[in-house]
């Protein structure tokens, strides 16, 4: 079972990281959040502290692995918030399991499938890996931060740093095999009757906002936040990120 921390009473909230995250991502958050909900923080197979238990971690695998932490504490419905691969994850869950779905929250994420190119560029990131994942990690992170705001996230940054070193090798493989598989998801956004949050950064250069939003429906139960941030909105726009998410759960 899914490496798992249940923090505070009331409304249940199941907090989702991305790719070469894990729990660690939220806990700024914790304090404000569990003294008025009950939050579930999750690794997802192959990060922080969930073993490596396929070779391929489709999204749908990962999504019935929360839903088995779910049944563990006897959980039945709950508001779901993912970050990039832990929207795909989310996704996953109102798409085979709408019945455990009270709220849905995408921070950075989409409901588009990969590009052809974005498939071939997710597998010509292995080989890197295995050479040298420290140097991979260097790299890559700052470039999920908005060039105008790296300058005063530099703790940011380094905290992101040291959480990805903590996802194995075989973990990061395996969810880059699985991310590049997943279907388009759009559908949810037309069929779901249940309240969604969708948070972008107008400086995402990982999604493509711009086409993301030419698919997302008008309807009264979706509400988009556009930030001025790149790929990780609650660390770039953090006040901004914890006032909007909260007043969408208490709605």
């Amino acid at each position: 079972m899914l490496y798992h921390e249940t923090i505070g009473q009331g409304k249940t909230i199941v907090f989702l990281h991305g790719f070469m995250e894990n729990h660690k991502i939220w806990n700024p958050f914790i304090p404000t959040l569990s003294s008025k909900f009950r939050v579930i923080l999750i690794d997802l197979s192959g990060h922080g502290k969930s073993e490596v238990v396929r070779e391929v971690n489709t999204i749908e695998d990962m999504a019935d692995d929360v839903i088995e932490v779910l049944n563990h504490l006897q959980i039945k419905h709950a508001t779901f918030v993912g970050h990039s691969m832990g929207g795909y994850v989310s996704l996953a869950i109102a798409d085979v399991y709408p019945q455990y779905v009270d709220q849905l929250v995408l921070v950075n994420s989409t409901t588009l499938p990969d590009s052809k190119d974005k498939k071939e560029q997710r597998l010509k990131v292995i080989p890197t890996i295995h050479r040298n994942y420290p140097l991979f990690v260097k790299l890559s992170i700052p470039m999920l931060f908005s060039e105008d705001l790296k300058p005063q996230l530099t703790e940011e940054m380094n905290t992101l740093k040291a959480i990805a070193l903590e996802t194995s090798i075989e973990g990061v493989e395996a969810a880059l095999k699985g991310i590049k598989e997943r279907p388009d998801r759009t559908s949810i956004l037309y069929d779901a009757d249940f309240p969604i949050l969708i948070f972008n950064g107008e400086k995402d250069t990982t999604i493509d906002v711009e086409l993301f939003a030419t698919v997302i429906p008008k309807k009264d139960n979706i509400n988009i936040v556009r930030l001025n941030c790149g790929h990780v909105a609650f660390m770039e726009q953090k006040d901004q990120f914890i006032e909007n998410l909260t007043e969408f759960l208490n709605a």
